[in-house]
């Protein structure tokens, strides 16, 4: 697709209209193409980026959700009679994760 084109001239170095409008032709579908790949490599850079942002915040709440069980559990060993209260707190904070992460999904989607 990068070949040029050299215009043929007849005798007196003049280049024939239909030359030039194919030409002009030609240059507009290489311009049109160059300008659909950027659109695609910039749709897949965006794409990426997201898939690289929603994989740090799952992880993230993945930690916290692991950091709130450990010390869960803990708080239990030492004050077993407020174990249901402690495993609601741990539960709310559980849902609230996955609220986040709702809501980080749906705005990825939305921003394209």
């Amino acid at each position: 697709m990068d070949t040029d084109l050299i215009p043929m001239t007849g005798g007196g170095g003049l280049v024939s209209r239909e030359a030039r409008n194919t030409l002009r032709a030609v240059n507009r579908l290489k311009f049109r193409a160059a300008v659909r790949i950027a659109e695609v490599d910039a749709s897949t850079d965006v794409t990426l980026a997201k898939v690289d942002n929603l994989t740090m915040a799952t992880g993230t709440a993945m930690q916290q959700v692991v950091r709130v069980a450990r010390v869960q559990r803990e708080l239990e060993q030492l004050a077993p009679e407020a174990s249901g209260r402690i495993n609601f707190l741990a539960d709310d904070h559980l849902l609230g994760c996955a609220e986040l992460m709702s809501d980080l999904r749906r705005e990825l989607r939305r921003n394209r």
